[in-house]
């Protein structure tokens, strides 16, 4: 048998264990900073030219002591890129490289691999490209000067730099409002608060590129109104709001349309022995997608409960009826409804 003080010694072991586990979980919960900071494409010191090099050379060249030059189309470059913080696993395909010419044709440039610098250029990347269109939409860019080129990572554009393809000068001329971003080039500061990064001043989401992600995975398309909010409120209580919102929006209920007969040539119970125009609306707001269409897009347009209905929808692309055979617009209606009823259950 335990003795007293060893009962005594054990509770209290336990309750600092519990203690201890309750501040772990607690510190496992904090989530943090979500927020994609916008990338930035370093230049040559003094000018918006574009820090530059052969992809066979990556790794040989002092890039504090690289020149400007002129790339042949089709040739394998590198760029580089700072101001990122990347998850586990991101890699050049997160990226994307575009130019534009003097005469405003825009191009898309592969991205192929992407590593960090070592030693000597901290927290910059190397981006390896080929100067070829991926699109395919234009002719290839002609060998005559200056291209515009940025790059988009998790929908933030970059700022412009020049690339000289061909040759130096000419082509887009001077680039309006672009500064130069030579290597150390850093951005506003941030502090670290229990590891995680605080704005002073700053609740929600700050980075216009990951609230305007977030919209388009979740809503029907973001506006200035969701923006703002989620700015100001973070997403975690927007979603909190959005699964107590009554679905559908209270100024746009669901249709409640009447069961029609199976025949519609039914002088009763259908739509037949109706004058020719009456005929033609009957037919509309009771054997067609219509009305079911319409009260859809004004919800999806207007409506408050976004995430539900974005919900509904995905489930609507795996579970699919088709208006064709189901021919009742009450149908599609109920079908919708039994969707959105456990939208946010477990299917």
């Amino acid at each position: 048998m335990f003795s007293r003080k060893s009962r005594i010694f054990m509770r209290i072991l336990a309750a600092a264990l519990v203690v201890f586990t309750s501040t772990l979980i607690a510190a496992a919960q904090e989530d943090l900073n979500p927020n994609s900071p916008t990338p930035i494409l370093l230049s040559h010191v003094g000018t918006t030219r574009a820090l530059a090099i052969p992809a066979d050379s990556l790794g040989r060249i002092n890039l504090s002591r690289a020149k400007g030059q002129a790339f042949a189309p089709n040739a394998r470059i590198v760029l580089f890129l700072t101001n990122l913080d990347l998850m586990k696993g991101e890699g050049a395909n997160a990226f994307r490289v575009y130019a534009e010419d003097s005469l405003g044709h825009k191009y898309r440039f592969p991205s192929l691999s992407l590593e960090a610098v070592p030693e000597g250029a901290r927290g910059t990347f190397a981006l390896t490209t080929e100067l070829t269109d991926e699109l395919g939409y234009w002719d290839a860019p002609e060998a005559n000067g200056d291209l515009a080129v940025y790059i988009t990572w998790r929908g933030l554009a970059s700022n412009t730099v020049q690339l000289g393809l061909g040759e130096m000068g000419g082509g887009v001329g001077d680039i309006a409002g672009a500064v130069p971003t030579p290597i150390g080039t850093t951005v506003e500061k941030t502090t670290k608060t229990r590891g995680r990064t605080d704005f002073e001043n700053f609740v929600g989401y700050r980075w216009s590129g990951d609230r305007i992600r977030f919209l388009e995975q979740a809503t029907f398309g973001p506006t200035a109104a969701l923006d703002e909010r989620i700015r100001r409120i973070g997403l975690r209580t927007w979603l909190a709001e959005q699964f107590e919102v009554i679905y559908p929006s209270a100024a746009n209920p669901y249709p409640n349309i009447p069961l029609k007969s199976a025949n519609s040539g039914d002088t009763v119970n259908g739509c037949g022995g109706l004058p020719a125009p009456e005929t033609t609306v009957c037919f509309r707001d009771f054997y067609s997608q219509y009305p079911v269409q319409n009260w859809f897009y004004k919800e999806a347009f207007y409506g408050e409960p976004q995430l539900k209905h974005r919900v509904s929808w995905a489930l609507g692309q795996i579970w699919v009826i088709s208006g064709v055979d189901t021919q009742q617009s009450s149908h599609m209606i109920a079908w919708h409804q039994l969707l959105s009823k456990s939208a946010f259950g477990n299917w």
